[in-house]
């Protein structure tokens, strides 16, 4: 069994072939593959003498046009437009990919596919391949954002207090899609070149085919929101025996458009957006501003569609990291506030049809005769970028962005991140469980661990079998921690009341097999009845066939994620938060269970 990290590995290909221009590094499950090109705008290809507005008008379908043609979701795609800045240069801009496969070949041969396919492009622009990994390295992650320099434009999320009595909520929430952006950005880019620092704007797009209960969700909203749109009449109750009128709820309405309009546009080829701004010092307001408004411009009823959200200090790390690594990781404190956010419509918040994604995604725009110039050229062998050349031929990019690289960047975070679900549950009427404490105790060890950069960890408390079927519905997890009661039975959920549901283990089972869970780590007694069946599906199973205490539990924790913390195997995690409750006096009588292995065979 290999390592869960392989930490010795380095990101930079040792020779330029078959993997020229491919950043490929291993994760714990495969391989990840990072591949660049740099654009420049084309002159010359307009027939007659068209005005500006009218140009820039069929770039923009034309870069529409293009980006419909990119959604490919195989080979876990991602796709990224980025620009740069530095001051007293001409803006660089850049095509990024990444892609995920089993082995180092099949990822390097998806990333090349994905570089040829991104460089035939419309006609007004034109791109060479970025030839050298190290530099494929160095446009992922050029500068360390500043505290103050890191913030991302996002739909807004909208609430609104029922009126009607039927209406079933507390609130109600809709999500508007982002309003049409701006022509032509050709001020933008005025202003943006004049910056005193340098700057970026990077657009993350991960192509994904919406999900059956996801598009089914938004036909029911649309649905309720507009039986709430229209009058009714209420229904007879204990203390009013005859009907009256109920009005037409004005948020309902609003809603309803909106679901809609979801529901139709979201039917099947679909990305997951994130538009960054981003300076190694702090953001200029005026910009910020400036950049939302020429992405998302309001509507002409004046509703503004877009808010711009900068991380908490604790989100600083994964908000960067999504910007070094082509990654969609959330980061939700400030943009959710107090709203409780069902996870099928923060998905909604994050999806764009290709119309919606090229308000954002907008490659540079062909030169007018007499404008300054903007943007560097890539297509001779010389790039001149201020005192300093870069030589595409050659397969560099230094003297653009001389800056350490940051621990967020591939080479630190080799290949994809370790998700980890923690599933805590203690329904009314059981024995309470210090879950609570197990969740502090997880995430401090990975807090502490040297691969944090690598690991996400989401927790789901009071945990409904629904709540844990939607969650490993829409996030790929590697590993369900669940911390509970169980029985032999099964293990113990809640259900919407708070109380004791045990679902079918065969059926819990089927789930993890079914959504690729890679360790199951089941944290309950006598969970072992589930552990027979999940281990037939899942890499790794840890359960108990007996009573489990509390505090063994907890110092397990401590010492399983200490060690995949610290880039060990999951047999080696496993040893090492046994002797972790060992060495506090404590017994813990789980056993790891390997696929298809049965508790008491070899």
């Amino acid at each position: 069994m290999t390592a869960m990290f392989d930490r010795d590995l380095q990101g930079v290909p040792d020779s330029p072939e078959p993997a020229a221009g491919a950043l490929t590094v291993a994760g714990p499950y495969g391989f990840c593959s990072w591949v660049a090109l740099l654009v420049e705008p084309v002159s010359g290809r307009e027939s007659g003498d068209p005005s500006r507005e009218r140009r820039r008008a069929d770039e923009a379908i034309a870069d529409a046009g293009w980006l419909a043609g990119q959604w490919d979701p195989s080979a876990g795609a991602r796709l990224e437009l980025r620009y740069l800045h530095r001051p007293g240069e001409r803006l660089r801009c850049v095509l990024l990919g990444r892609v995920q496969a089993p082995t180092r070949d099949a990822a390097i041969g998806a990333a090349l596919r994905l570089r040829d396919r991104l460089g035939a492009l419309p006609a007004h622009v034109r791109a060479v391949p970025v030839e050298s990994a190290a530099d494929v390295l160095k446009l992922l992650d050029p500068f360390r954002a500043d505290p103050a320099g890191l913030v991302e434009v996002r739909k807004q999320i909208r609430a609104g207090r029922p009126v009607r009595p039927d209406a079933g909520v507390h609130y109600y929430l809709a999500v508007p899609r982002l309003a049409a952006g701006a022509t032509s950005w050709d001020p933008l880019w005025q202003s943006v070149a004049d910056l005193p620092q340098p700057f970026m704007l990077t657009v993350g797009l991960e192509p994904y085919a919406p999900p059956a209960p996801f598009v089914g969700m938004l036909a029911d909203l649309a649905t309720r929101y507009g039986r709430l749109a229209v009058p009714g009449r209420s229904g007879p109750s204990a203390l009013r025996q005859r009907t009256y009128e109920l009005p037409a709820d004005p948020f309902a309405r609003y809603a309803s458009g909106h679901f809609e309009d979801a529901w139709r546009r979201y039917q099947s080829a679909v990305f997951r957006a994130r538009i960054t701004l981003a300076s190694p010092a702090p953001l200029p307001e005026p910009l910020v501003a400036r950049v939302a408004a020429t992405i998302c411009a309001p509507r002409g009823d004046q509703e503004t569609t877009h808010v711009v959200v900068a991380p908490e200090p604790d989100e600083r790390e994964v908000a960067w990291r999504n910007v070094t690594t082509l990654d969609n990781a959330r980061w939700d404190r400030r943009y959710l506030g107090h709203l409780e956010v069902p996870t099928g419509l923060r998905l909604l918040a994050e999806t764009m049809d290709a119309g919606e994604a090229a308000s954002a995604w907008r490659l540079p725009p062909a030169p007018v005769a007499g404008d300054r110039p903007m943007f560097v050229s890539v297509t001779g062998d010389v790039i001149n970028v201020g005192d300093n050349a870069t030589f595409v031929n050659r397969s560099t990019v230094s003297g653009s962005f001389n800056t350490t690289s940051s621990p967020a960047g591939p080479a630190a975070a080799a290949g994809p991140r370790l998700n980890i679900l923690l599933a805590c549950a203690n329904p009314r009427g059981s024995e309470a469980l210090r879950t609570g404490e197990e969740d502090r105790t997880l995430r401090q060890s990975i807090r502490l661990s040297a691969e944090r950069d690598r690991i996400d960890i989401e927790t789901l408390n009071a945990v409904t079998i629904d709540d844990l079927r939607r969650a490993l519905l829409n996030r790929r997890f590697d590993i369900v921690h669940f911390s509970g009661h169980g029985t032999r039975r099964g293990l113990v959920f809640e259900d919407d009341a708070g109380r004791i549901f045990q679902p079918p283990s065969s059926a819990l089972a089927e789930l993890f097999a079914r959504r690729g869970i890679k360790v199951a780590v089941l944290n309950a007694c006598y969970s072992l009845s589930v552990g027979r069946i999940s281990a037939i599906g899942t890499e790794f199973t840890i359960a108990t066939d007996g009573p489990l205490s509390d505090p063994a539990a907890i110092e397990f924790t401590r010492g399983f994620y200490d060690a995949l913390g610290a880039g060990r195997d999951v047999p080696d995690a496993y040893a090492e938060g046994k002797g972790a409750a060992a060495l506090k006096g404590l017994t813990f009588t789980a056993i790891l269970l390997r696929r298809g292995e049965q508790y008491g065979t070899s």
